[in-house]
């Protein structure tokens, strides 16, 4: 009989090194929380890009990440070369100061689910750069 209270250890599994360059992107339950837009604003505003930088902090980060991101869902995102400037088509960046200004005020209603994909880029940033924050955003 074995007296010891304690499980062997273990070596972790050879796949378990690959599980870090694994993200799963934000769902649109997450997305539509006021709360997560606010937070999501308020870590946005603290990185101080202008809002016409957002776009290029967004695409640096997805192009350069090496390993696979995923939908909610379970299906690979696999962004185009234009995905990000497809998303962000807006000129002027008016949605973007909009955006940043719930840092400051929530949101009064929940967002159009015209506007998740956008919301679903720049919550991507965040769970790339900086995943501690990120599990702060989503909580």
């Amino acid at each position: 009989m074995d007296t010891n209270k304690f499980p062997p250890k273990t070596t972790p599994a050879p796949h378990a090194e690959t599980s870090k360059s694994t993200l799963v992107m934000a769902s649109d339950f997450e997305l539509r929380r006021i709360s997560h837009v606010s937070r999501l604003a308020i870590a946005a505003v603290a990185e101080e890009f202008s809002r016409r930088k957002w776009p290029n902090a967004i695409a640096d980060a997805v192009y350069s990440f090496e390993g696979t991101i995923y939908y909610a869902g379970g299906r690979k995102f696999e962004p185009t070369d234009t995905e990000i400037d497809d998303t962000f088509n807006d000129p002027d960046f008016r949605w973007i100061s909009d955006f940043l200004s719930f840092a400051d005020i929530p949101p009064r209603q929940r967002p159009q689910r015209r506007t998740l994909a956008r919301l679903r880029l720049i919550d991507l940033y965040f769970r790339i750069k900086y995943p501690e924050r990120a599990r702060l955003i989503a909580a």
